[in-house]
């Protein structure tokens, strides 16, 4: 186990929704312009023959049709103190960031909106999503159970955070007082069929409450599975009971176990990576209905990133089983920090000539939880000249 905490010490309490509301108030208030208005200026411009004040519209009637499709609570018990906590947050973020109905209905739904009825609706092209991420857990090391992940997207607004102190407290550590870790990467669909229930529960923060471990995590997540997706995760317990999860679209839950072989568990963004399965089928169907409604060509951007975020997940994979049974850990790093295409990291990567913006690794981030030692490479900022470092940040908690 990774710390000598006790059950008592962990807490299953539902989250403060004044306190929650306040934060992303003062987010909010930092950048209205940002959060309330850029997203759909960004939607018109890439369709300019849309009607402003239509779309507006129909994302306000999405969102007014989701906080009204209560849940049962015979079939979702645990969500009635959940959908309590979503409208009573907010309501009060309304009133402290002094926001209409307007607004916290772009704020909450346009991207449901746009994935389940919007593109089609309106003919709007989605630019690629970004993949951001791979993501590793291993139980068994040269250095013991461990953990990794690279943190990828455009440098565009990146700011590293501050140095790492190199002692520190256990207490201090980010998964000290956790009974169990869930980590993902992005994996959504340009378009997915609705599912029934479009209640806006925040699934990923319930399931802290009601799971003790990675098999109860599971369980949880799957009751729920129609209320999340648009990610691929992996989860793990303090006794390094781990699996994986692809769940590409809300109407799908794809398990994976352990490796036999290394004892690892990973995901990577927008891949299911077994093509037969019906999600991976359903995944290839949606993409052509996507690519066919635009006209778009099979060597253009959008099927070219997906064949990379493919080629990326074979590599990470393939490498992973190469490596064998207890890995050197610093085989698995140089795995993750090495430049594309030898390795995973990613430097002002771009795919296809009509790409816009390029995709950069910003951070990796390790964790070895019996050594209880951090490591964190961190990209400059733009402005700073967007280095990848060429040793980590290294905190030895005591």
């Amino acid at each position: 186990m990774w710390d000598d905490l006790k059950d008592s010490s962990f807490t299953s309490e539902a989250p403060d929704p004044l306190k929650e509301a306040n934060i992303y108030a003062q987010l909010i208030n930092s950048d209205r312009h940002y959060y309330l208005e850029s997203g759909i200026e960004r939607i018109i411009a890439d369709a300019p023959w849309i009607n402003k004040a239509q779309l507006i519209s129909e994302v306000v009637k999405y969102y007014d049709e989701a906080i009204s499709r209560i849940p049962s609570f015979t079939k979702f018990p645990e969500a009635k103190i959940w959908v309590d906590y979503v409208l009573t947050r907010d309501k009060k973020l309304m009133e402290l960031a002094n926001l209409s109905k307007q607004d916290i209905a772009i704020l909450r739904s346009t991207n449901d909106y746009l994935t389940f009825r919007g593109y089609k609706q309106f003919g709007i092209k989605k630019k690629k999503n970004d993949e951001k991420c791979r993501t590793v857990f291993i139980v068994e090391t040269d250095h013991g159970p461990m953990h990794i992940k690279n943190v990828d997207d455009p440098i565009t607004y990146w700011k590293p955070s501050p140095p790492l102190p190199e002692k520190a407290h256990i207490s201090k550590a980010w998964w000290y007082h956790k009974r169990f870790i869930i980590d993902g990467v992005g994996s959504g669909l340009h378009i997915d069929d609705e599912p029934e229930e479009i209640f806006p529960l925040p699934v990923l923060q319930m399931v802290n409450m009601y799971a003790y471990d990675t098999f109860s995590a599971v369980e949880f997540l799957k009751k729920y599975s129609m209320f999340w997706g648009g990610c691929n995760i992996i989860i793990f317990d303090r006794k390094y009971n781990a699996v994986a999860i692809e769940k590409c679209s809300r109407n799908f839950f794809e398990l994976f176990q352990q490796d036999e072989l290394t004892g690892s568990v990973h995901v990577s963004g927008m891949v299911c990576r077994d093509p037969s399965s019906p999600q991976a089928k359903y995944q290839k169907e949606k993409r052509t209905e996507y690519m066919k409604l635009f006209n778009l060509p099979d060597d253009g951007p959008d099927a070219c990133f997906w064949n990379v975020c493919d080629k990326l997940e074979i590599m990470l994979r393939e490498n992973l089983r190469n490596l064998g049974n207890k890995p050197k850990s610093d085989d698995i790093i140089k795995l993750f920090i090495a430049p594309y295409p030898s390795g995973l990291r990613k430097d002002a990567l771009k795919l296809h000539p009509q790409q816009g913006l390029t995709d950069y690794t910003l951070m990796t981030r390790c964790t070895f939880f019996e050594k209880k030692k951090f490591l964190l490479w961190q990209r400059k900022s733009a402005d700073e000249g967007g280095v990848y470092p060429d040793s980590p940040e290294i905190c030895q908690y005591e």
